[in-house]
């Protein structure tokens, strides 16, 4: 009788387990439509639950969610007296931050517009025309279809829904993929759990880590693969622009429970990021919940990944936040908190 228990425990739990598998999959929705490309441009450049980092967007309360990024070919600033031209998502470096929730769809557009920059190619041979693409780390699609190579003046459109909640990269996927990455086509997307992140937050930021590996031709510098390579940045930067936060820090009150978003889009470097002051009492990598990490001094963030980090800076004072791999913090990886 006691062996006929046992087996039937045994035999329940195995069930128990292979439902839940069952049930795991039977929430995702994997796959899509096949996408569509057209000669037909969207109507706006941008376009959804968008914010440019440090800020970071709303969520929109839909089943389906619109989204449009287009590709631009434009003059972008990474420190004083280095400039070049940026094949960028949006309007800047990097691509705009999108917010969507587990179980939402995203019906997703993109012209590529570097058509519109013909008339600066004296200028720079980096503003001629580019075919383009976009990978999303969060989509569960056939990439072939979905993140298909687009020419100049072309439109694609395609949905993909969000499956799992955390800090994900999208980016340029055309060959040459480094060179497209370098120069400037990367981004976050945030997703949140269907029940939202646990717990309370005062503030939220997003923060973007990318690598510039530029080269002075003369009148203006450009994107030079071979030291990328070689791993060898010239610059390394928060959101973009290099040191930017070291001489704007972002203000918040002392006490503040404060949200990171942080994705390192690399494309070759790890950080390290750390808050000289304070400790990380909950870090999330790649922003899923279910992986925490309690009472960190810094957050090992790889190439492509991302984390969330929660932290309070305990009195009023200034609070630098560095990617403790120096090297980068030299190169510009470097930025503070203000805490009033």
């Amino acid at each position: 009788m006691k062996q006929l228990l046992v087996y039937t425990l045994v035999i329940s739990s195995i069930l128990s387990c292979s439902d839940n598998k069952e049930n795991n999959k039977s929430d995702k929705i994997l796959g899509s439509p096949k996408a569509i490309v057209s000669k037909e441009p969207n109507n706006v450049t941008t376009k959804g639950p968008l914010a440019y980092a440090p800020q970071v967007p709303k969520l929109i309360d839909s089943d389906t969610v619109e989204v449009k990024i287009d590709v631009s070919h434009k003059l972008f600033q990474v420190a004083k007296g280095i400039s070049f031209t940026g094949w960028l998502f949006g309007d800047s470096l990097p691509g705009p931050v999108l917010r969507v929730r587990v179980g939402q769809t995203i019906k997703f557009s993109m012209t590529d517009r570097s058509l519109d920059t013909m008339q600066n190619m004296s200028m720079n041979m980096n503003m001629k025309p580019m075919p383009h693409s976009i990978d999303f780390h969060a989509a569960m699609v056939n990439p072939e279809d979905k993140y298909r190579t687009i020419f100049p003046g072309e439109t694609i459109n395609f949905t993909w829904t969000a499956n799992y909640p955390g800090v994900f990269m999208y980016h340029c996927g055309t060959p040459m993929v480094l060179l497209h990455m370098i120069s400037g086509m990367v981004g976050m997307v945030i997703v949140e759990p269907k029940e939202g992140f646990p717990g309370k937050v005062d503030r939220e930021f997003a923060i973007v880590q990318n690598e510039y590996y530029l080269k002075n031709n003369g009148n203006y510098f450009v994107p030079d693969t071979s030291i990328a390579m070689r791993k060898q940045p010239t610059q390394v930067a928060f959101n973009g622009k290099v040191g930017q936060y070291v001489i704007h820090p972002i203000h918040v009150k002392a006490g503040e429970r404060i949200r990171v978003y942080f994705m390192n889009v690399g494309p070759n470097n790890i950080s390290s990021f750390h808050v000289i002051g304070t400790i990380l009492d909950k870090v999330w990598q790649d922003g899923n919940p279910a992986n925490q990490l309690v009472g960190m001094q810094a957050a090992l963030v790889g190439p492509a990944q991302g984390a969330i980090m929660e932290f309070v800076l305990p009195e009023k004072g200034r609070y630098t936040f560095v990617d403790h791999s120096f090297a980068n913090a030299e190169m510009g990886a470097a930025g503070a908190f203000v805490a009033e």
